[in-house]
């Protein structure tokens, strides 16, 4: 593995996150704090992180399979030093994660991908919210296409507001 870590700059962290999420929004994600995965269902699709100045924090969400659910925020660094991203050039997406530095005496949250294809994930959870969809509205069938296309609708205006 050739990886590298470079870091970011802070004047930098908005505009670069908001790239970082264009670039790899549904590609499948483990979140570990030190060396402990963080979450229980490790591989969920990346809704994206925000850097919020004000509050001085970096949230990263998770993609959820409920209409209600659809970004949860799975981690935030609050008081973060520095971002780091790792790269490896031999990799087929060349972006591998994230390093999230807290302050002094926390752990590293790092935020890595699995290979995986975005398109298909993004499938997948497609499939997962217009299921939940058809739950909620109590199992009738005959409404498959407008459930997916609603949850098609409801991921897309989700993750907008990631980019």
């Amino acid at each position: 593995m050739a990886s590298k870590k470079k870091r970011i700059l802070k004047k930098e962290w908005a505009d670069f996150l908001r790239d970082f999420n264009r670039r790899n929004q549904f590609r499948r994600t483990n979140i570990t704090l030190g060396e402990d995965l963080l979450i229980g269902n490790p591989g969920m699709p990346l809704a994206g992180l925000l850097y919020q100045p004000g509050a001085k924090r970096v949230e990263v969400y998770l993609g959820g399979a409920g209409p209600e659910d659809l970004a949860f925020m799975a981690h935030a660094v609050n008081a973060p030093r520095a971002i780091y991203v790792i790269e490896d050039s031999e990799a087929p997406n060349p972006v591998v994660g994230l390093q999230i530095q807290g302050p002094p005496k926390t752990r590293m949250t790092y935020v890595t991908f699995q290979d995986s294809d975005p398109e298909e994930v993004r499938c997948q959870w497609t499939a997962n919210v217009a299921y939940s969809l058809f739950e909620k509205r109590g199992k009738e069938p005959g409404d498959d296409q407008r459930d997916w296309y609603e949850a098609e609708q409801l991921i897309r205006s989700t993750m907008e507001r990631f980019v």
